[in-house]
């Protein structure tokens, strides 16, 4: 028997870690963290260490399946499949043009493999459609929009390392692996920050995992992110405790800002969100006066409410507070394999005409591309209306839209509605089962692998990323499993665009917008090696490819430093502190908390009503869990520990008052849906919430397996009420909500007195 060690990276999930893989006659059979790793120091979260499980899981997908016309899937060769699809596409682009036809690309389209985006982009030019969709504008979109409406300085914000306070809302770094604390061995990294001085303030309704560790924690009520954000700002205009110099140099419309925050006095912000006003002011200033830092906020508060609104007044906080790296500063992170970005002590003016609304057009509520990406809340009714330009194809690979989309009814009604459903997974999960063709696709071990997609989160938003200029590739590790016939994403997009005549012209990955090297005409008779897309998306970067391949078990390429320039002569770009469009927002939002303020209840009391006149006494906000990202590995054991739902938590007071206990199944309502859920007391919770993880659970008729496969929170939302316009995200957290015990005939629960 032989046995070996091989280095390799994890990609579970977006952290990337530095682990080590036991093979054993070609198989794996363990996964650890590299305790020589100088980044990650050994760190391995439970969903890498079961990458081994995962790659040989009796539930994975080792044939291509076709969906026959009585609904049974039968397995295809997938070069079969190709041929077949790639017919279809053929003829419904023949028949109705290439905006027929959409691509969505979820989360593990980035993490599995750094080749996947670039060829689904070239796949899209060559078509001459640009309906690609991703995950971005359902999770955070509102980071990309402010940016584009505010401006952004050329240069990082200040680095993890030399932070003296840490704000984050919403985030919780721990479990989710990103936000603030570096995924690099995130309790380790925020351990020994706190113990060097590092202040920490959350922002959170739940006394999360992070929360705990916190020097100051803020339990607001769910959606007073942007008021509590303003309320800072003001605070700190008040008491002069900006850094008037740089906003003098660098900056436009304080005077308007200050003017806008006027009404979001601490004591109004404060009652609205039912936080002590001494926190929110102790909070202001500790962040204004500790000195360097970063503010940074998460999926919660960008689900719950005015992203784009919320995520600009954080930039504006950070920015009041000078919260960037100066002329002079090493730069802590500069990337290694994406294409160089300047590194400057000056401000990339805004691009207001790049934010929303430009580029090609949706055919549903004015929405229209974003700086983020298409809204991909709005495709579900994109391929459900009819007419000229209605989308009829869709490939979705890397994601799973019937459990991760908003308003999972209108989801599968888009689904069934298509003409071609072509879902590439590496298993038969919600969207695969509605799907007409559904890829197997090779398992991360069994492809090579690079950190270009762990670079991305460093331009992603402030306060994301590593602490160094870390960069690692890996080879395949092991061969898939005997008689499977699996391949590549973007081999799927390769082997279609060739079966249709299409030239596929890949581009180095550029974070900045700005590529510096030509593009690459593939070859279209004969696929490249993986390795050989590799160099090209990694064309012209700061470190060469080779040189990273020079080191199996990764590497810190610091040298030479990458440094903040001064600023250019006569450069004239400066930050808007005062959009017209943000400012409007603000404003609305600033006459509710004044009414608020002069109310008996205030808008912000314990209930609201809906359209109908319901009452919704509950607020269900999403949480994260570490051993699953999203939908991936809802139904792995080896990550579940025991559990295998996504429980519905409520503090134990809000429990004993609806007369349930631990275990007990009930029926959460919002004016759209229903979903059932397993109740489950945290006392960590404020009273009147449901905190539930998100991306769980199947369609409507799998309900009866609640306590096996978990709850869609997605399906409680309604993506034409009560959206941003900007992106068309639609509440996903902070939904109104009833609870109560489900009714008897609900999946002949066993848990249930009365049940069948």
């Amino acid at each position: 028997m032989s046995r070996e060690r091989r280095h390799t990276i994890c990609r579970a999930c977006h952290a990337g870690c530095g682990v080590l893989v036991t093979v054993e006659d070609g198989r794996p059979v363990a996964v650890e963290g590299d305790p020589d790793n100088p980044l990650y120091r050994g760190f391995c979260c439970v969903k890498g260490r079961n990458m081994a499980a995962v790659q040989q899981s009796p539930r994975r997908l080792l044939q291509s399946q076709k969906r026959l016309a009585d609904g049974r899937f039968v397995p295809i060769p997938v070069e079969q499949a190709m041929d077949e699809i790639a017919e279809r596409l053929a003829a419904i682009r023949e028949a109705h043009g290439p905006r027929a036809i959409a691509t969505y690309s979820g989360t593990m389209a980035t993490n599995a493999g750094a080749a996947n985006g670039a060829v689904t982009s070239a796949f899209l030019r060559a078509l001459g459609s640009r309906m690609g969709f991703n995950s971005n504008t359902i999770d955070q979109p509102g980071k990309m929009v402010a940016t584009a409406l505010f401006g952004g300085w050329m240069a990082p914000p200040t680095p993890f390392e030399q932070a003296r306070v840490l704000m984050l809302i919403g985030c919780n770094p721990l479990v989710a692996m990103s936000g603030g604390v570096p995924h690099t061995n995130p309790g380790r990294t925020l351990t020994d920050a706190l113990e060097s001085g590092l202040s920490l303030i959350v922002i959170d309704p739940r006394r999360s995992e992070t929360a705990r560790r916190a020097t100051l924690h803020l339990q607001p009520k769910p959606g007073e992110d942007a008021a509590i954000v303003a309320a800072m700002i003001r605070t700190i205009l008040d008491e002069g405790l900006e850094d008037a110099a740089f906003l003098a140099e660098h900056a436009d419309g304080l005077g308007r800002l200050r003017e806008a925050v006027a009404p979001f006095t601490p004591e109004r912000v404060a009652r609205r969100a039912d936080v002590p006003v001494a926190d929110l002011v102790a909070a202001a200033r500790l962040f204004a006066t500790r000195g360097p830092g970063v503010a940074t906020a998460g999926t919660g508060p960008n689900m719950s409410g005015p992203t784009t609104l919320f995520e600009y007044l954080l930039r504006a906080l950070n920015t009041i507070c000078g919260r960037w790296q100066r002329a002079g500063e090493r730069v802590a992170e500069p990337g290694c394999l994406g294409q160089p970005m300047p590194a400057k002590a000056q401000v990339q003016p805004p691009t207001p005409e790049y934010a929303y609304g430009f580029g090609e057009k949706m055919r549903v509520r004015g929405l229209a591309n974003t700086a983020a990406g298409m809204p991909t809340a709005a495709l579900a009714e994109e391929i459900l209306l009819p007419g000229e330009g209605r989308v009829r194809a869709l490939i979705s690979h890397g994601g799973n839209p019937v459990a991760a989309w908003p308003d999972q009814l209108k989801t599968l009604e888009a689904m069934r509605a298509l003409d071609l459903l072509v879902q590439i997974d590496t298993k038969m999960s919600a969207t695969a089962r509605v799907a007409d063709y559904v890829i197997a696709v090779q398992h991360p071990l069994e492809m090579p692998g690079i950190t270009l997609g762990q670079e991305y989160l460093s331009n992603y938003a402030v306060g994301f990323g590593t602490t160094a200029p870390w960069a690692q590739y890996t080879p395949a590790i092991v061969p898939p499993p005997p008689g499977a016939d699996v391949i590549e994403d973007w081999r799927f997009f390769y082997g279609v665009a060739q079966r249709m005549g299409l030239q596929l012209v890949v581009k180095p990955v550029s974070f900045s917008g700005t590529v510096r090297v030509a593009g690459w005409a593939m070859d279209m008779r004969e696929a490249p090696t993986t390795d050989e897309l590799f160099a090209q998306v990694t064309k012209g970067s700061r470190i060469p490819l080779e040189a990273v391949k020079a080191h199996p078990g990764g590497a810190i390429f610091a040298d030479p430093p990458v440094v903040v320039a001064e600023k250019d002569p006569g450069w004239s770009g400066r930050f808007a502190l005062a959009s017209p469009v943000m400012m409007d927002d603000l404003a609305a939002i600033g006459r509710l908390v004044v009414a608020d303020a002069s109310s008996a209840r205030g808008a912000g009391g314990p209930a609201a009503e809906s359209e109908s006149g319901g009452s919704w006494p509950f607020r269900l906000v999403s949480r994260r869990q570490m051993n699953v990202l999203n939908s991936v590995g809802c139904d792995e054991p080896g990550q579940l520990g025991g559990r295998t739902t996504n429980p519905a938590h409520l503090h134990p007071d809000d429990l004993a008052a609806l007369g349930l206990r631990d275990g007990d199944l009930v029926e959460i309502r919002s004016a759209r849906a229903s979903i059932l859920g397993v109740a489950a007391s945290d006392r960590n919770l404020r009273r009147g919430l449901v905190s539930m993880t998100h991306s769980w659970g199947d369609a409507p008729e799998r309900d009866a397996e609640v306590r096996a496969i978990g709850a869609n929170t997605g399906r409680l939302s309604a993506v034409d009420v009560d959206y941003e316009r900007y992106t068309g995200l639609p509440r996903m957290s902070n939904i109104p909500v009833s609870v109560s015990r489900a009714p008897a005939r609900a999946a002949g629960d066993p848990a249930m007195p009365g049940s069948a």
